[in-house]
């Protein structure tokens, strides 16, 4: 039996195992490119000293050149040189070119100006000592000026020529630090090549191995999370297999359980009012047309209610919004009391409710209408303080196809004939396109 499939394995020890084993070659991987890098930091810390050698001496001279100017053109006093501080640079200079002669004699092609350079030093070095030497500069007399003059001169081409020098040196180590990476990568590669098949063969091994043992549990899981991403949120996962299996079909099924709880909540919160508890404007449209459809295949009427409460802001502004609220919470509930299975109760807007009664007649829609109107009428509303308060209603009633012969119209004419309600004292059932007040009552 394989190692892979023995019931004494769990899965987390398998996957150990795998994974310990996949850690070998990226271990020889590590070894190998730290290995290599270091070969290739020593490798680039030669050239690179090598460079430095040539640079460091050249980059002396320049320095020493430009501290020569004040010889060539005296600003201040207090900055020019004397002959003993000349004499000082004078030698550190000489020795500095000796040092670059010697790697121009290594690499002429590198050094090719450095004999150049040597010969203008060698005229700068005289101009100097016409200039400084108080012996040379007082038998020379009127010769200080001229000297100066070509000493410029000298001075700008010699520094001219060292940095032309600077620039091909650096440019020589560039190529020089170029080709050697070329080849580390080179081997580098080759290196990771080898790895990298080791790696491949040691992976593909234990692939198979860990996929027998993994690919029957997860078929199961891909069926179940196949079914949620359909929609099907009831469906549950029954697995007998590994403990980590077992676990996670088990947070599968939670998972499942929360969503689709969740799902209902969304339901709710997208279809119901949030506080009456009753379906929503945008539910409202849904369902109106919906029935008006229906009407229209069937040939069934379909009526309208539309429910205000009477006084409602003065009944806001004398008890508090609070009063107001559990108005509206107790005449939703009254609504829905009333109302036959089947119709459908909306809050419209603010204090204002729809009721939807689908296959309804003109005249039973107004008997269910005056039936309401009398049981908001008797129901009176108990304050959090005892205190109870009495409302009345008003309501218009339309149905379609008679009174109107869109959704639209409908909801128009169930709305003028609410209009009508008020108009004419409030706490009553007006019919669409009608002005005879029905089922009047004084409270």
């Amino acid at each position: 039996m394989p190692f892979w499939s023995t019931p004494k394995t769990s899965l987390n020890q398998r996957l150990r195992l795998g994974l310990g084993t996949m850690l070998v070659p990226l271990l020889m991987l590590a070894a190998g490119a730290v290995i290599s890098f270091e070969g290739a930091l020593d490798s680039f810390r030669k050239h690179d000293n090598v460079g430095r050698e040539a640079l460091f001496p050249l980059a002396h001279v320049e320095g020493l050149l430009l501290d020569l100017n004040v010889v060539a053109s005296p600003v201040e006093p207090s900055r020019s040189i004397t002959w003993s501080e000349y004499q000082l640079k004078s030698q550190a200079i000489e020795a500095s070119l000796a040092r670059l002669l010697e790697f121009s004699h290594q690499d002429p092609h590198k050094f090719n100006s450095v004999q150049e350079i040597q010969r203008k030093w060698h005229r700068i070095s005289q101009l100097c000592q016409q200039i400084l030497d108080p012996s040379v500069a007082q038998s020379g007399k009127g010769l200080s000026e001229p000297a100066r003059v070509e000493l410029q001169e000298q001075l700008k081409m010699i520094l001219q020529n060292v940095q032309q020098l600077n620039y091909r040196l650096i440019a020589f180590q560039n190529d020089a630090n170029a080709n050697h990476a070329e080849a580390v990568r080179k081997e580098v590669r080759q290196m990771i090549a080898m790895i990298c098949g080791l790696a491949l063969m040691l992976a593909v091994v234990f692939a198979y191995g860990l996929t027998r043992s993994i690919t029957v549990p997860l078929q199961s899981l891909e069926d179940g999370v196949e079914k949620l991403g359909k929609g099907d949120l009831s469906h549950r996962i029954s697995l007998a297999a590994d403990a980590e299996f077992s676990h996670l079909a088990a947070t599968f099924n939670l998972m499942a359980t929360k969503l689709e709880q969740s799902q209902q909540d969304l339901y709710r919160l997208a279809t119901l009012d949030g506080l009456t508890e009753v379906y929503n404007r945008r539910e409202f449209n849904r369902w109106l047309r919906v029935e008006v459809e229906k009407s229209q295949r069937n040939t069934d009427q379909v009526s309208l209610i539309m429910v205000d409460i009477d006084h409602f802001k003065q009944l806001n502004d004398t008890y508090g919004h609070q009063a107001g609220d559990l108005a509206l919470c107790e005449v939703a509930q009254l609504l829905q009391r009333e109302v036959r299975p089947g119709d459908i109760v909306c809050r419209y807007g603010g204090e204002e409710f729809a009721v939807i009664l689908p296959k309804t007649n003109h005249d039973d829609s107004v008997a269910i209408a005056d039936r309401i109107r009398l049981a908001i009428a008797e129901e009176a509303i108990i304050l959090p303080s005892l205190q109870q308060i009495e409302m009345t209603a008003s309501l218009g009633v339309a149905t379609f196809p008679g009174d109107a012969q869109t959704k639209e119209h409908l909801i128009k004419q169930a709305d003028q004939a609410l209009y009508g309600a008020k108009t004419s004292g409030r706490n009553r059932v007006h019919q669409a396109q009608q002005n005879v007040v029905e089922n009047q009552v004084v409270v």
